[in-house]
């Protein structure tokens, strides 16, 4: 983390308008008590609903404006750990979003190198995880998609090939 007069900076991807797309720094927000800054190691990114940020075309949506770091969900390694934070420096974690920046659009905002992050939305991970760390939340979508339809049996077909088809499949 970069410290300038005007507090911690991070590099971030950004999308600075719709079809303009850049890598810069980014101001961080002062950490809380019980915050923690993660040093990203993978971000994951959604064709869809970055391709409409990036075009231009994402219907309006709370927080939604330019420019903008993209970014649903991050597997990173603890780096600061906050007094009241319970969590350990070193510790690898899965990141749902950040508590985003203080100049420009975050919406989640997980495509930084840093993200300030409350602890209590960190999952710890076992530490010799990779970057298949990142499928954390779709894997829980697939399960939970499953576990509503377990008294009707295994699902006949799954349509997609998508991440969330292949870890459906995968489950059933």
């Amino acid at each position: 983390v970069e410290s300038t007069a005007m507090g911690a900076m991070a590099t971030a991807v950004v999308f600075e308008q719709p079809g303009r797309i850049c890598l810069r720094p980014v101001q961080l927000p002062e950490p809380l008590s019980t915050d923690c800054v993660v040093e990203v190691l993978w971000t994951g990114i959604s064709t869809g609903t970055e391709r409409l940020l990036l075009d231009g075309r994402m219907p309006p949506f709370p927080g939604l404006g330019y420019p903008l770091v993209p970014g649903y969900e991050s597997v990173g390694t603890i780096m600061t750990a906050g007094p009241d934070a319970q969590m350990q420096p070193g510790q690898k974690v899965f990141v749902p979003g950040s508590r985003g920046f203080t100049d420009v659009a975050g919406l989640f905002g997980g495509a930084a190198k840093q993200l300030v992050v409350p602890a209590e939305r960190l999952v710890p991970l076992p530490p010799d995880i990779e970057s298949t760390g990142i499928l954390l939340a779709l894997a829980a979508t697939a399960c939970h998609a499953l576990s509503r339809i377990a008294d009707r049996g295994p699902p006949e077909l799954i349509i997609g090939h998508g991440a969330l088809g292949r870890l459906l499949a995968r489950a059933t």
